[in-house]
C-alpha cells in the first residue's frame, strides 16, 4: 500500500450580485406581455456542496407594473385599472447542474443548472389618480375596509415558489459570469391589486366619489362606466407571478485543503 498525501483546492462559498429585469403575470398582464418589463437587481451567497449541487440564498429587487390599455381585450381597456410595485424578496434555492463544474479545470468550467426552492417577499401595489400616487392595500379598492362585509385588507407580505435554469461559466478560476430566468409562482393574488369583484360601495359617475371608490372604477375616464356591486373585477382562481431574469457575476473563495491520503493499492 502506496499512502500520497494530495492538496485539494475546494470551493465551498462564492459571492455575487445580479442585474437586470422583472416582469409580472396577473388579472393585469394576462397574455404574457412584456411590454412593461422594470429593472431587477440582487446580491447572493452560494455555497456548492459538491460539483452537482449547491445551496444560493439571495436578496432582490424588483418594480413590476401593469395597465389595461395595453391589453387587446376589450373589457380590459373598458375596465382601465394600472399598478405599479417594488418588489423586496428573500430567497432560498437549491441549484442542480448538469455538468461538474470545477475551478482550473478546463473541461468543467460551463454548465446549464436548474434551480427552485422558496422565497419570501413584500410587495405595495400603488396607482396615480389626479396626479397623486395612492397605495392601494389601505384603500380597499375591493372593500376590504367595509365594515359591513368584514372583509379585512389583504397582506403585503407573500411567499412564492421559485423555479428557473440558468448557465454559468468559469472564466477565471474565482470568477463566473452566469445567466438566469427565476418564475416565482405565487401564493397571493393581490400582487396588481385585483382578484375578485366590485365592492358595494362603487357608485355611479353621476355623483362625488371618495378616494377608494375612485380607485376601484376608473372604466369612467375612458368610457361609459362598467363597475357595479358584485360585477367580476379580476380573476380569483388563478395567483399571480412575476419572474426576474438578469446576468450575474460571482467571486469564489478559493481554499487548499490537505485530505485524508489517498490510497493505492
Amino acid at each position: 500500500m502506496l499512502a500520497l498525501p494530495t492538496r485539494v483546492q475546494a470551493q465551498d462559498w462564492d459571492y455575487g450580485v445580479w442585474a437586470g429585469f422583472t416582469n409580472y403575470f396577473g388579472d393585469l398582464n394576462t397574455r404574457t406581455s412584456f411590454e412593461y418589463m422594470g429593472p431587477g437587481a440582487g446580491a447572493f451567497a452560494r455555497y456548492n456542496f459538491n460539483t452537482r449541487l449547491a445551496w444560493k440564498n439571495g436578496f432582490n429587487y424588483g418594480k413590476v407594473s401593469f395597465s389595461d390599455e395595453a391589453s387587446p381585450d376589450p373589457f380590459q381597456r373598458a375596465r382601465n385599472l394600472s399598478f405599479s410595485s417594488n418588489i423586496l424578496e428573500l430567497t432560498s434555492q437549491i441549484e442542480i447542474n448538469f455538468f461538474r463544474f470545477e475551478p482550473r479545470k478546463d473541461r468543467y468550467k460551463f454548465t446549464p443548472y436548474l434551480t427552485f426552492g422558496v422565497s419570501g417577499f413584500y410587495f405595495n401595489p400603488k396607482a396615480e389618480l389626479d396626479g397623486e400616487t395612492y397605495a392601494l392595500q389601505p384603500v380597499g379598492t375591493e372593500g376590504q375596509n367595509d365594515e359591513a362585509t368584514g372583509k379585512k385588507p389583504y397582506s403585503r407580505f407573500g411567499f412564492a415558489i421559485p423555479v428557473g435554469g440558468g448557465f454559468k461559466y468559469r472564466f477565471h478560476p474565482a470568477w463566473t459570469l452566469g445567466v438566469e430566468l427565476g418564475v416565482r409562482v405565487t401564493f397571493t393574488d393581490y400582487l396588481d391589486d385585483v382578484s375578485t369583484t366590485y365592492p358595494a360601495n362603487v357608485y355611479s359617475f353621476a355623483v362625488p366619489r371618495n378616494i377608494a371608490e375612485a380607485l376601484s372604477d376608473r372604466s369612467g375616464e375612458v368610457g361609459e362606466p362598467i363597475g357595479y356591486a358584485g360585477k367580476q373585477r379580476g380573476m380569483s382562481n388563478k395567483k399571480d407571478q412575476f419572474l426576474f431574469f438578469g446576468l450575474s457575476l460571482s467571486y469564489t473563495i478559493l481554499k487548499e485543503r490537505c485530505p485524508w491520503p489517498s490510497r493505492i493499492l
